[in-house]
């Protein structure tokens, strides 16, 4: 199982609901650290959680502009490559593809410069 902190989990055991703070070493192997109501926290296996909900850190004002850039030159690559293409003399479907796929190879970038940024899960 892949948990990140601050995922929320359910404990077999009696259900209770609670927020991952962490992982401790322990004799019979990795428990998983967690906050529960009352500002408590708990010990237990990965075998013994279930994962309710992914953390997700909410989009910056620098990562929505940058989303926003990344759009633009997208279809400007989509413009400039089925415009060439075009001008070449390609069939409307070929024109209709090298658009596509000028888009796709920014779009592709971004999504892949995006999860090398994300916070990392560990598994336990």
């Amino acid at each position: 199982m892949k948990l990140a902190i601050g995922d929320v989990v359910r404990d077999h055991s009696d259900m209770a609901l609670g927020t991952v703070v962490g992982v401790a070493d322990h004799i019979d192997g990795k428990l998983v650290a967690f906050y529960v109501s009352g500002n408590a926290v708990r010990l237990s296996g990965s075998d013994g959680l279930d994962v309710v909900a992914r953390y997700a850190r909410p989009a910056t004002k620098v990562r929505r502009v940058l989303t926003r850039i990344t759009f633009v030159i997208a279809l400007l690559a989509a413009f400039i490559s089925g415009h060439s293409v075009q001008e070449l003399g390609a069939d409307w479907r070929l024109t209709l593809v090298a658009s596509l796929g000028g888009y796709m190879a920014v779009a592709i970038a971004h999504y892949w410069g995006g999860r090398l940024a994300s916070p990392r899960r560990f598994r336990v």
